[in-house]
């Protein structure tokens, strides 16, 4: 489990107590909800809110006077143009350490809804196409694993070990459609699915896994839990800073 992962049981927990009264959509249109509010009261509490309103205040003067500027004096022009980038420069200093801060709980809850209602596992005896990496190694379907799957059975995998004759059986925990060995980068994002041995030869396995789709109606790119969760996300943040007046 990766650092962003720890809220991961928190949210599995209160997605499933609104699952008896919300399909998934409501669940996600929530979450995106709740992610705007906890975000952008987040930014506002971390972030030098008087002193970013005084900056933006001079950066309009600056801007106002840049437009007035009949570029006659050039070397006007000259200090004008650095007393705009001046006061910008000073505003990216003092929002970007807070928005930064402010983004972490929304990149923890949008790991975990791709893991939760970004794919599904196939029926059981639905074909799955499997592709490894290396792309010569031999890798082999044994069966299937129903265990912690809700709507079906991800495919037990037969991998190569370092040795002639050895072998490994992967079977995914969840429904990801890639599995791969541990990398550093696991430390922050891990992978539910599990991953491959160190020692096998096989560095990657790839599922053709179905996606899952949230809404019945409009193009497949759109059905996804992304579409919903992003708009719902932008549009809920900006209602929440006109709102509460955040700078």
């Amino acid at each position: 489990m990766g650092i962003l992962d720890w809220p991961a049981p928190a949210f599995s927990t209160l997605d499933a107590l609104m699952a008896d009264a919300l399909g998934p959509f409501g669940r996600v249109l929530i979450w995106a909800l709740v992610c705007a509010v906890i975000s952008m009261l987040l930014y506002k509490v971390l972030s030098p809110q008087t002193r970013i309103k005084a900056i933006k205040e001079r950066l309009k003067e600056a801007r106002k006077a840049m437009a007035e500027d009949d570029g006659e004096d050039f070397g006007e022009g000259m200090k004008l143009a650095k007393a705009q980038l001046a006061q910008s420069l000073k505003l990216v200093g003092f929002v970007i350490g807070p928005a930064v801060v402010a983004s972490l709980p929304a990149l923890a809850m949008i790991v975990w809804l791709d893991g939760q209602y970004g794919y599904s596992c196939p029926a059981p005896g639905q074909q799955v196409s499997i592709s490894a990496q290396p792309e010569n190694v031999a890798i082999e379907q044994v069966g299937i694993n129903p265990a912690g799957m809700e709507d079906g059975a991800c495919p037990v995998v037969q991998v190569p070990g370092a040795s002639d004759g050895e072998t490994y059986l992967v079977a995914p925990a969840a429904a990801i459609p890639v599995i791969h060995q541990k990398q550093w980068w696991n430390l922050i994002i891990g992978n539910p699915a599990g991953y491959l041995p160190d020692d096998s030869p096989v560095t990657q396995l790839r599922f053709e896994l179905p996606t899952q789709q949230i809404i019945s109606a409009g193009p497949d790119w759109a059905r996804g839990w992304e579409l919903t969760f992003f708009l719902a996300l932008v549009l809920g943040s900006l209602a929440i800073k006109k709102g509460f007046r955040i700078e």
